[in-house]
């Protein structure tokens, strides 16, 4: 993930008046992010809102595991975090793939987010290709979709073929390591599992890439 230095951070609120405390953060799963809010909560002295946020964020994570234990098929999910050169994604996205009813083709759960090669890509073949590009909206994202598309062997992917290549929002969604994770996994979900996993009423829908 992309973000500034704790030793930029520190020094830079050393020079404001009072010079306040700097609580660095750094989750690398769904439940790391859920201790960094209690965490955030705990020092603005809200701790009880935090937990309640918790509660909730936590209900929907159920509904949607709960959901996806029904699901015998599960498609191996490529999910890619840049383009130029190609990223996977790690920290909680691998996670977030399997409560969704998937298996990520080449991330791991809890690693960083690593630079592949296409021809990585290409052997790992996934059925479905979910573009979700740091730092980036869908719109900025598609503009790049050329050069994708323009990599040795994309006509011949299985995602390809079968029309379930998608373009998220990575910047308002997957790449933030807060409360909206949690609308990435039901925006992922519904992507995968559309009859067994219903949108919430005003997320955005993953894009189709044709």
């Amino acid at each position: 993930m992309c973000a500034v230095a704790e030793s930029e951070v520190q020094s830079a609120a050393c020079s404001l008046p009072g010079s306040p405390p700097v609580i660095n953060l750094e989750p690398t799963s769904l439940d790391d992010v859920m201790q960094c809010i209690r965490q955030v909560g705990s020092a603005a002295d809200c701790l009880a809102r935090a937990e309640h946020c918790i509660a909730q964020l936590q209900l929907r994570i159920d509904a949607v595991a709960a959901r996806t234990a029904s699901i015998a098929k599960r498609p191996s999910v490529m999910l890619l975090e840049w383009i130029d050169p190609p990223f996977c994604a790690g920290h909680w996205s691998p996670e977030i793939v399997a409560l969704a009813g998937g298996r990520e083709a080449i991330g791991v759960a809890g690693e960083r987010s690593a630079t592949i090669t296409w021809e990585q890509i290409v052997a790992a073949d996934p059925e479905v290709l979910m573009i979700a590009c740091c730092g980036f909206d869908i719109a900025r994202t598609m503009q790049d979709v050329p050069i994708l598309k323009s990599y040795p062997h994309w006509e011949t992917l299985t995602c390809v073929k079968n029309d379930r290549v998608y373009a998220v929002d990575g910047s308002a969604y997957f790449s933030r390591p807060g409360p909206r994770l949690v609308d990435s996994l039901e925006i992922l979900a519904h992507a995968l599992h559309e009859s067994v996993h219903p949108l919430r009423r005003g997320l955005p829908a993953a894009k189709k890439v044709r």
